[in-house]
């Protein structure tokens, strides 16, 4: 043998095929798996903290059945070793269409600032003394929400699961 290729020849090959298409018939790779490490790894990232949806028997998030699709909701608690986070949606008085939602919600830590992060984008808005916070004009479909605390440095940003308004 005079390099590492010479060990492995054609048969070695059409064995190893085999094994492959055996586990992958066996034991998919699931579809969403490129996603969830996606979100593992932007979590790590931030050193985040991911807040627990609550109610989850009222909604459907995305989850690891990919044939499931979100369904819309009005009301939806997260919770996090830090914060909660409580939101409700519902149509964007100012808008005539329909095509926009607006979020009112309450926050646990005062004057958090709440990020929702959406298909369009970011928009984010300071929660007043009492935590409470209105973010006008975000487009239905999926959502999740980034919360921090300018004034605590020591705060972990927290992150929300995906959900659709």
């Amino acid at each position: 043998m005079t390099s590492h290729t010479d060990a492995i020849d054609a048969r070695d090959l059409a064995n190893l095929a085999q094994v492959r298409d055996l586990f992958a018939h066996a034991d998919p790779v699931p579809s969403d798996l490129a996603e969830r490490v996606k979100f593992a790894i932007t979590v790590h990232a931030l050193h985040a903290e991911v807040a627990e949806l609550m109610d989850s028997a009222r909604l459907v998030t995305r989850g690891t059945d990919a044939k499931v699709e979100p369904t819309p909701t009005d009301s939806v608690t997260f919770t996090a070793a830090s914060v909660s986070l409580m939101v409700s949606a519902g149509p964007d008085d100012s808008d005539d269409t329909d095509d926009r939602v607006r979020v009112d919600g309450w926050v646990t830590v005062p004057g958090a600032q709440v990020e929702a992060v959406t298909t369009e984008g970011s928009s984010s808005v300071v929660s007043d003394a009492n935590g409470r916070f209105v973010l006008d004009d975000l487009p239905h479909g999926p959502v999740h929400f980034v919360v921090t605390d300018p004034g605590n440095e020591d705060m972990r940003p927290v992150i929300t699961p995906t959900i659709q308004i």
